[in-house]
């Protein structure tokens, strides 16, 4: 039976995927868990399928000993701008963003929420705010383009076309072609379109047969 293991992004837990990861069929799941609210669940199989989610792509390729087959959703390959990666995010105003965290970290993450797509996000009493803050810096220096160039296994990229926090560019710049687009979707495909996820999902599960 196939090890697929799900990895959420910055902001979120494990429960990112409980509308997802219940109805695959056919495998056995396990869901990371970063340690953002509490609870901590790091450790990966020795070889699995990864399904990961925004800066879970990132963190999964720099942690994985073997990926056998991967889904990338809203993800990237480098975040931050730089002068041979023209289509990332400024790093000016992530910077900004970690310094609005120091002072406001329920403020920030609440904006983040909301130009991700979640209409009212509640900031959870069990927030760890230095953990929060870890992950908004590591995005200032990711960049896993190298060990995605590297991949030789099967791969499917599902992006939004109006993802402010992965633009399009930002989309195409990391992975070039075979994205499937959800031209009205922003950053929370698998909140958004669960359905239509679990169905791409599990069609490419099936195909690896």
């Amino acid at each position: 039976m196939k090890n697929v293991v799900f990895v959420h992004g910055w902001g979120f837990d494990a429960s990112f995927w409980e509308g997802i990861a219940s109805e695959i069929t056919g495998c056995d799941i396990q869901c990371v868990d970063m340690g953002f609210f509490g609870l901590q669940n790091k450790t990966l199989p020795d070889d699995a399928i990864y399904i990961t989610h925004s800066m879970g792509l990132a963190w999964t390729l720099e942690r994985a000993n073997h990926v056998e087959a991967l889904v990338v959703i809203n993800g990237f390959t480098k975040f931050c701008a730089s002068t041979d990666w023209p289509d990332g995010v400024a790093e000016r105003m992530l910077t900004r963003m970690i310094r609005q965290f120091d002072r406001a970290p329920e403020k920030v993450w609440v904006e983040f929420m909301k130009n991700s797509g979640l209409d009212a996000p509640i900031y959870p009493d069990e927030a760890d705010t230095n953990g929060l803050k870890t992950g908004l810096e590591y995005l200032l220096s990711v960049d896993v383009r190298q060990k995605y160039q590297s991949l030789t296994c099967p791969k499917f990229i599902l992006a939004g076309g109006v993802d402010t926090i992965v633009t399009e560019k930002l989309t195409v710049a990391s992975f070039e072609r075979d994205i499937i687009w959800y031209k009205e979707a922003k950053h929370l495909l698998p909140l958004s379109h669960s359905t239509d996820c679990v169905r791409h999902i599990q069609e490419f599960l099936d195909q690896l047969d």
